[in-house]
C-alpha cells in the first residue's frame, strides 16, 4: 500500500545501515522513513519499535506499514516508489564515543528489557539516538531490526546485552582476554 499523505525528500541527505535506509520526509524536518528490504523486516522492526516508543525507549512512530513515492523535482530522475517501511520520529545520531556514555546506553538496554522483556544485543553507538522529551534529551534504541534483538552476545561479545562486562560489572573490560 503506498501511503499519499507523505513524500520521501530525494534532493536531501539519506542514511543507510545494514538492514535500513532513513529518507527525510518532504516539508517535515522532525520526521523520516525507515525503509526495509523487505515487508517481514519493516513489520518486525515496526512492531519492536512501537513497543519500545510505548516507554520513550525508540523514536516515535506513526502510521501503519507502507510505501512512498518520491517527491518529484525538476530535471531529476524520478525513481519507483520505496521498499516497506514506516514514518518515524527522526533521532539525533551523535558520533560515537562522544556525548552518551557506555553507562547510558547499559541504562537503556536494562530499560528495555525491564519494561519489555527484550534484549538489545546490538546496542553499540551508531544504533543509539537522542530525542526531546519534556525539553531534555533521551537516549534511544534506533535499530528495531531482528538482528538488534536475536542473539546470544552483544556488540562487545559480551554474555548479556550491553557494554558493562558480565564478569567484572566494568566497561571497556579486558576479562575477555586474559
Amino acid at each position: 500500500m503506498i501511503c499519499n499523505d507523505f513524500k520521501i525528500d530525494y534532493g536531501s541527505w539519506f542514511e543507510e545501515g545494514g538492514y535500513s535506509q532513513i529518507y527525510p520526509i518532504y516539508g517535515k524536518s522532525n520526521l523520516a522513513f525507515k525503509e526495509f528490504r523487505n515487508k517481514k523486516k519493516a513489520e518486525y522492526a515496526y512492531s519492536v519499535q512501537k513497543k519500545l516508543s510505548k516507554f520513550d525507549l525508540a523514536p516515535k512512530v506513526y502510521g501503519k506499514i507502507c510505501r512512498l513515492e518520491f517527491q518529484p523535482e525538476i530535471d531529476v530522475y524520478q525513481p519507483d516508489p520505496s521498499d516497506w517501511g514506516y514514518i518515524t520520529e527522526l533521532a539525533t545520531v551523535p558520533n560515537a564515543n562522544t556525548i552518551i556514555s557506555m553507562k547510558q546506553i547499559q541504562y537503556l538496554v536494562n530499560q528495555i528489557q525491564e519494561k519489555t522483556k527484550l534484549k538489545f544485543w546490538d546496542c553499540h553507538w551508531y544504533n543509539i539516538g537522542l530525542i526531546r522529551r519534556r525539553g531534555r534529551n533521551r537516549v534511544v534504541c534506533i535499530d528495531t531490526g531482528k538482528e538488534s534483538f536475536d542473539g546470544d552476545s552483544n556488540a562487545w561479545g559480551f554474555a548479556n546485552p550491553g557494554p558493562k562486562c558480565c564478569y567484572c560489572n566494568k566497561y571497556q573490560c579486558r576479562c575477555s582476554e586474559d
